[in-house]
């Protein structure tokens, strides 16, 4: 397999870890492991630290299954295969379901391995535009349109979307799945940002129970601020597809790690508690930037995130998109996200996760920095 470079990924490799503040990141404020065990009582420490570092099963632990199904309603830990986080679930759905001659229809901007993967094996990629003059909703009826040409293996979508933060409503996820279905396509949604809502009235249910075919992708990255865990999952009813996603992972990882896994389940088992933590700073942080907007409406325009903890606003600067954000680290340490990652020049991404303190000093840079660019 030839695949290009994730455009993304090199971006945060040559300069993640070179600034003092990163205003890009796209998971809540980070968790600890102390906090966890914590959450989790008096005999887990212990348990912990007990734990056997041999292999553990392919699929995952039974207590991890069980931890992510019970996020679900028709979901059980049998429809459940642990990845090591999203990135594994993308990469081996994506290789399990998409070769030549195969047509997938991905929404645009986009995770760049949802569509990278596909394109790779063979398939053909149809991005479905989410466009900046429509406040980045997307429209049904140019999805209906691509539906008819045929041939469409799935329907890939992500809500809360990855950048702009931007959510279907329950209608339109349900006359997605309908269309999908109807054109013998299946949903696959990516739903890593799940629970990271600002009103829980936009609260979607998971694709994997609304369809047998569904597929539902997810991770402890995003909403739990537990990216070290590198924990994820894929959750379908469909026992085939999941098992050829289990025989593509004995080509990757094997089996995720116990440590992972046992903590993992302690956060799944505490989601309401961790999640109403990260949205509180998420929540103090998109209306310290709103502010920002307001004072340099000349400078900055943006529509609000529904969810997730990214947004992805436009800047006047007569510049593309890398030279704008690399004048941000060189200038004032700070990282941002250009759009050219995602195939649009004019805006950035901003992620609101980090801890207050720091998104306002890094805010602070990212204005002085604003005014004089």
């Amino acid at each position: 397999m030839r695949i290009r470079p994730f455009k993304l990924e090199r971006w945060f490799d040559e300069y993640e870890f070179r600034v003092d503040l990163n205003l890009s990141a796209s998971c809540a404020a980070a968790t600890g492991t102390t906090e966890l065990l914590e959450l989790a009582g008096p005999e887990a420490k212990s348990t912990y630290l007990n734990l056997s570092l041999d292999y553990i099963e392919a699929a995952g632990t039974r207590d991890y299954r069980e931890a992510v199904a019970s996020w679900y309603e028709r979901i059980g830990p049998n429809d459940v295969l642990a990845t090591i986080g999203a990135a594994e679930a993308i990469f081996l759905l994506m290789s399990a379901i998409a070769g030549p001659g195969d047509r997938l229809i991905v929404e645009s901007p986009n995770y760049q391995s949802l569509a990278e993967v596909a394109t790779a094996g063979g398939a053909e990629v149809i991005d479905w535009p989410l466009r900046p003059e429509n406040g980045w909703r997307p429209d049904l009826e140019e999805l209906r349109g691509m539906l008819r040409g045929g041939r469409v293996k799935a329907v890939v979508v992500n809500h809360p979307h990855n950048p702009t933060g931007v959510m279907l409503s329950r209608d339109e996820q349900r006359e997605v799945l309908a269309m999908a279905e109807a054109a013998g396509a299946r949903l696959v949604s990516d739903e890593v940002y799940r629970g990271l809502l600002y009103d829980q009235a936009d609260a979607l249910p998971p694709a994997a129970d609304l369809s047998e075919r569904a597929v539902s992708l997810g991770d402890l990255t995003k909403p739990f601020g537990l990216g070290g865990l590198r924990a994820g999952w894929i959750a379908t009813r469909d026992r085939e597809l999941l098992r050829a996603c289990a025989v593509m992972r004995d080509y990757t990882s094997i089996c995720g790690a116990a440590p992972s896994e046992f903590l993992a389940a302690i956060a799944l088992r505490h989601r309401d508690a961790l999640l109403a933590q990260k949205m509180a700073i998420a929540r103090a942080n998109r209306e310290a930037f709103a502010a920002l907007v307001e004072r340099h409406p000349d400078r900055l325009s943006w529509t609000p995130p529904k969810g997730g903890v990214t947004a992805f606003p436009a800047y006047a600067a007569p510049v593309d998109s890398r030279t704008f954000c690399r004048g941000l680290v060189e200038r004032a340490s700070t990282l941002l996200l250009p759009g050219a990652v995602y195939g649009l020049e004019g805006h950035f991404r901003i992620g609101f996760g980090r801890r207050p303190e720091q998104f306002r000093e890094g805010l602070g840079r990212f204005e002085e920095y604003l005014v004089r660019a």
